[in-house]
């Protein structure tokens, strides 16, 4: 399917298949970093560079069409239909109004080209523009007096308008960007069957722009409290700090850190099961947006081990073998209701934590106590996996900066 567009002509691959495929958003920050360990850190772009990978097995006259499609058209545009961010929309009969709530995908579906699929078949639509307005109650007003008798009454529809209409049953609606080819095509051939393998870059003007909203807030930063996955039955972590080692190969040497105590670096893993754990994924993604903003988040495997056994308010009393981190200032409380609250330590003696604001909990409705830890993101590239049934996996490595 071909397109004419204001990026000029574009081939449209109607079958890209989410299975096994990825998506790449790739930010970039500039991170200064002085010898006592503090950083500030500048963003470079304002929208996320994005990389769509696809793998193509074809099968038999398939396999010639996609090699002689490839062959034609390698260094020439593409629009690729972004099937990860598809939703269901109702029916349209030569209608230029899709009715939708966009809120959720807004990043990716917006004012530019879309991809429909119903029953009428496969069509590239172009969104105008989103939102509009319809009338609820009409304005009546004395035809003598011209007086308002019944007032005008409107109510805002979220949706996209199109360029032009169009019938679609049974349909769903999905991004369409336009895209070139990164690099080359890597095709594996056998007597009946090919794999292709293709990287779409898609163009710097057709990139997806968003400002997610701030979320929950603690000592005027974002805090989360998501879960860390395992990798198996454990997690790989890392103490970094800065080292310089002076040897002469002759005698001895010598060695020193700029740092003054070493960074906790760790991957995080997230298995996103469904439509909207994706979506929101992708909201907490941009808030970051690469390295650049930094967010609160437990240590979960440095919980402390307390001795409160009745209702505890502002002191903490704690095993003294388990406070190996003398100088952690934030803890995390959860509750075995799910709920959690963020505290600081304003004072240590011996075993006793006084925190602030007080825990005011039960000993017995206390799931566990963490240490609360200052991130950021330490990859301003990440990656999504698609596994298949809804599924979605990212990794991205993050430090913790202060704690």
């Amino acid at each position: 399917m071909k397109i004419q567009t204001s990026f000029g002509e574009v081939h449209v691959l109607t079958n890209c298949p989410l299975l096994n495929s990825t998506e790449t958003l790739e930010w970039m920050t500039e991170v200064h970093e002085s010898f006592d360990g503090s950083e500030e850190r500048y963003p470079l772009r304002d929208a996320p560079r994005q990389y769509l990978n696809f793998n193509y097995t074809e099968m038999r006259k398939a396999m010639g069409d996609l090699f002689h499609m490839l062959y034609a058209n390698l260094r020439k545009q593409w629009g690729i239909p972004l099937r990860q961010v598809k939703r269901t929309i109702s029916d349209m009969a030569d209608s230029d109004y899709v009715v939708l709530d966009a809120a959720d995908t807004i990043a990716d579906l917006r004012v530019g080209f879309a991809f429909i699929e119903s029953d009428e078949g496969d069509q590239v639509v172009e969104i105008i523009e989103r939102g509009r307005y319809i009338i609820i109650q009409e304005e009546i007003r004395d035809p003598e007096t011209d007086e308002v008798i019944q007032p005008l009454i409107t109510e805002y529809q979220d949706g996209f308008r199109l360029s032009a209409p169009v019938t679609a049953t049974n349909a769903v609606v999905m991004p369409l960007r336009i895209c070139v080819i990164d690099g080359d095509a890597s095709i594996n051939a056998g007597g009946f069957w090919s794999n292709a393998s293709v990287v779409f870059r898609v163009l710097a003007e057709d990139l997806p722009e968003f400002e997610a909203e701030a979320p929950e807030q603690y000592k005027n930063q974002d805090i989360y409290w998501k879960p860390l996955l395992l990798d198996g039955d454990s997690l790989e972590m890392m103490l970094t700090q800065h080292q310089n080692i002076i040897d002469g190969d002759v005698g001895g040497f010598q060695w020193y850190s700029h740092h003054a105590k070493p960074r906790y670096t760790k991957p995080f893993r997230s298995l996103l099961r469904s439509w909207y754990e994706y979506q929101a994924y992708k909201h907490f993604l941009y808030r970051r947006a690469g390295r650049f903003r930094e967010f609160w988040m437990p240590l979960y495997e440095q919980h402390l081990s307390v001795l409160n056994t009745a209702n505890i308010n502002n002191v903490l009393n704690v095993d003294t073998s388990y406070i190996v981190e003398v100088d952690r200032k934030h803890i995390a409380v959860k509750r075995k209701n799910g709920t959690w609250t963020a505290h600081t330590i304003t004072a240590k003696t011996g075993g006793s934590l006084t925190v602030s604001p007080a825990i005011n909990a039960q000993r017995k409705d206390i799931e566990s106590i963490y240490y609360l830890g200052l991130y950021r993101f330490d990859a301003d590239r990440i990656e999504f996996q698609f596994l298949g049934a809804g599924k979605t996996r990212v990794t991205v490595p993050i430090v913790e900066i202060d704690n």
